[in-house]
């Protein structure tokens, strides 16, 4: 499990680094920033496919694009000068709240005792 998860890690890392490229290369036009750009996002994918081995589809999604945007968000407030808006720092709330939420479920799911082999006892 603690695998799954850090390919999830690696997936969220090479989305933003990938991202990040792309902003770079839209500003200076540069060719290699689009082939690390391409070649971040492929990564990312293929990291995301190995963590949904493990952790469910949905969590693993939201826990990926809710994580990409809060980090690429403050990538270009402190790196490329962006001014947030309240509407912007609202909706960056609400997204960390949702990854929160998201992931206090999916441990409860893990912590639930197995039920196999019990016999239902109102048959």
């Amino acid at each position: 499990m603690r695998l799954a998860w850090f390919f999830l890690a690696l997936a969220i890392a090479t989305e933003v680094a990938g991202l990040t490229a792309m902003k770079a290369a839209s500003a200076n036009g540069s060719y290699i920033g689009h082939v690390v750009m391409y070649v971040s996002i492929a990564l990312s994918y293929v990291f995301l496919a190995k963590a949904v081995k493990t952790i469910s589809v949905g969590v693993a999604y939201a826990i990926w694009e809710g994580s990409g945007v809060a980090i690429i968000t403050l990538i270009s407030v402190f790196v490329f000068g962006h001014v947030l808006t309240g509407r912007e720092m609202l909706g960056l709330s609400m997204a960390v709240a949702g990854i929160l939420l998201v992931n206090a479920g999916e441990h409860r799911e893990e912590e639930a005792p197995a039920t196999e082999g019990a016999v239902d006892e109102r048959a």
